[in-house]
């Protein structure tokens, strides 16, 4: 049993990169589980409300299915980093930058050409700046 966590250690330092990713996708994702439409809220979306145009694309931010996907993808980097899967790796990787540059461009139109202010968009742009370098590297061993 020793044995096996130590290895599961070994693997999550080896891959942290994608461990990373999966687990702050995977939070990200129950995070707006337990917040769906929160940016219908005035709270956040302060009056007047967004223009169609605007609502249009960033309304998918919040919502149920884009959720599901977060999580999906998260657990899918997870059981390749914690199983030492390079496919799932690379499935959870493919998976996670439309969806990474999506909160990026949703953010950026919320942040950058509307009155309201947000950083979200600039650490979604980050996050996928560093997600293809993670994908340009590669695995470290083959399965």
């Amino acid at each position: 049993m020793v044995n096996k966590l130590k290895r599961v250690g070994q693997r999550i330092l080896l891959y942290w990169s994608y461990f990373s990713y999966g687990l702050f996708t995977l939070v990200g994702g129950l995070y707006v589980f337990d917040h769906l439409n929160y940016l219908d809220d005035p709270r956040v979306t302060t009056p007047p409300p967004p223009a169609m145009w605007e609502r249009a694309s960033f309304g998918f931010a919040d919502d149920w299915w884009f959720a599901s996907l977060l999580v999906l993808a998260g657990i899918i980097l997870l059981i390749g980093v914690l199983l030492d899967k390079r496919l799932f790796r690379n499935v959870g990787l493919i998976m996670v930058a439309p969806l990474y540059g999506s909160l990026a461009y949703a953010f950026i139109v919320r942040g950058l050409f509307d009155f309201r202010f947000n950083l979200t968009w600039l650490f979604a742009c980050l996050a996928l700046a560093l997600l293809f370098g993670t994908a340009m590297k590669g695995g470290w061993h083959d399965d």
